[in-house]
């Protein structure tokens, strides 16, 4: 399904560029609900692109391509329109979460590595892995 969006998508603005080719400027709502606006329209050269969300707000902006390019350019704003959208989808799936890096050591203290993995754990987990590197930590002072 997001292929074929985006396959309309391109096929939208490339035909917005061609069918206003030379005319300044060129604004259309896509089948997607973005509003799409060309502007500094000159023969063959398109000065630039703004892409605005259906919320109203601006997501995208290109400058500076021959008509014929639109549609590689159309195609790089989706792929850039949906990486945005899995980096809001991933920040709101982390809201809440405790980041933290956890480097692993041997008994002595040395790292062997320096080898840091990120986790994200929720409030609970975080309390749970304090207490326990504190027990560890004991242990390690004890022993």
């Amino acid at each position: 399904m997001a292929t074929d969006q985006r396959r309309v998508f391109v096929s939208e603005i490339a035909s917005l560029a061609r069918k206003h080719k030379g005319s300044g400027r060129a604004e259309a709502i896509t089948k997607t609900g973005h509003t799409v606006l060309l502007t500094d329209m000159r023969g063959e050269d398109v000065g630039a692109i703004t892409i605005t969300d259906p919320d109203g707000h601006e997501v995208r902006r290109a400058d500076g391509w021959k008509v014929g390019k639109t549609a590689e350019v159309a195609e790089f704003l989706w792929d850039v329109l949906e990486e945005d959208k899995a980096r809001a989808a991933e920040r709101e799936r982390l809201a809440g979460l405790k980041s933290v890096n956890i480097t692993s050591a041997d008994a002595t203290g040395r790292v062997p590595g320096k080898e840091s993995t990120r986790y994200h754990l929720t409030p609970e987990q975080l309390v749970q892995l304090l207490t326990l590197a504190a027990q560890l930590a004991s242990a390690n002072t004890a022993g």
